[in-house]
């Protein structure tokens, strides 16, 4: 009886972050009032949502996006998301033999955005998952306010 009892309540609590259904989630990506194209937007599981969610989405010429889940489902399960907006820039080199504008091979590529943005670890943005359907406003300012 116990063991059916301790298979039931494992059943019943899911498996392996298995933390709901994914829901819908997209919204646009804007700096200082204009879309934001080609830039990379994650979402990171804060808190108590299951670990093992998360997803991104890349914005469009129009700044909008449409969120992927880590699982490769459309959406998120709810939670709380600690949110990263980066966009790598191209290094360039101005003396190089290849002449100007060519690609550096083997240097560090540098984001657009600063790591109050692209970090997750030093984020300003975060997002609650409720399932609402409203789309979310990424507004970032290219000037840090105090």
């Amino acid at each position: 009886m116990r063991l059916v009892l301790c298979v039931s309540l494992i059943v019943l609590a899911g498996c392996g972050g298995n933390g709901g259904p994914e829901l819908p989630v997209s919204g646009i990506v804007t700096l200082d009032d204009k879309p934001v194209a080609d830039a990379t937007v994650r979402f990171f599981p804060d808190g108590d949502t299951d670990p093992t969610s998360g997803g991104y989405a890349v914005t469009g010429t129009d700044g909008k996006f449409v969120v992927n889940s880590a699982k490769g489902k459309k959406g998120l399960i709810a939670g709380r998301y600690k949110v990263t907006v980066s966009k790598a820039a191209n290094i360039q080199a101005g003396d190089s033999e290849q002449g100007a504008g060519a690609i550096v091979e083997g240097v560090d590529i540098k984001d657009d955005f600063p790591p109050y943005y692209s970090n997750p670890a030093q984020t300003v943005l975060a997002y609650t998952v409720t399932g609402d359907g409203k789309p979310i406003e990424i507004k970032l300012e290219s000037k840090k306010k105090k």
